[in-house]
């Protein structure tokens, strides 16, 4: 993904020799070419096939640690990337694995295998431990955050106005779900009292590809310092 960057980094003006308006004049002709088009694919090319392995190898790390931590041998095939076969990378492809996060929410490890290779005060445990936990937030994050939003009237200020009156009968949750799903009231957003718990649950959800990267490091890691 870097390099694919760094193509399109250099094909594109620089904006350390030029004055800002004339970067934004040459910027906006750039983004026309083909050459921008291209680059543009290469990007996202590139950051689909990483989700993919990154997926691949965390589940790969979550599968050794559970074996190790059972006593059993690591297993003759690790689990490995999801891609079509021929090196092909179509857009409807592109298209399940950003919608699916390439499965990386069923290969989150739970905290507790590792505690079976030693004591809680291995450093190197711990930091599988917290890696994993922070892994659980990331999940909890993107299984959270529809709960977040409500149905309400706009009163023309950005973001302000009243949340669509409760259906009768209902309890305030699935009052809040129905109004959603019957598309009652003229907007959306996310609940104001929840704002902060909003911004927590963005950043669990979106840190997901980092914190799989390094859970793997601290599994390895650990694997490595008990052979």
């Amino acid at each position: 993904m870097e390099e694919a960057k760094a193509t399109a980094s250099r094909q594109g003006p620089s904006r350390t020799d030029l004055e800002p308006a004339e970067y934004q004049r040459l910027r906006r002709a750039y983004v026309g070419t083909p050459e921008y088009t291209a680059a543009s694919r290469e990007i996202e090319v590139a950051v689909v096939l990483m989700k993919v392995h990154d997926a691949a190898l965390l589940r790969s790390a979550r599968t050794l640690l559970a074996r190790r931590a059972d006593g059993k041998q690591p297993p003759r095939r690790l689990p490995k990337p999801r891609r079509l076969p021929g090196g092909r990378v179509p857009d409807w492809w592109m298209a399940s694995i950003n919608t699916s996060y390439a499965g990386i929410w069923r290969a989150i490890p739970a905290p507790g295998p590792e505690l079976r290779l030693g004591g809680p005060g291995d450093p190197l445990i711990q930091e599988v431990a917290r890696q994993a936990r922070l892994l659980q937030a990331s999940r909890s994050g993107y299984r959270g955050r529809d709960r977040l939003y409500e149905a309400y009237q706009p009163d023309g200020t950005p973001g302000g106005g009243e949340p669509v009156e409760p259906i009768r009968g209902l309890g305030p949750e699935l009052s809040r779900r129905a109004n959603l799903a019957l598309g009652r009231g003229s907007g959306i957003r996310i609940q104001p009292s929840r704002m902060e718990e909003a911004d927590q649950l963005h950043t669990d959800y979106f840190a997901v590809w980092d914190r799989s990267r390094a859970c793997t490091a601290a599994v390895l890691a650990l694997l490595r310092a008990h052979v």
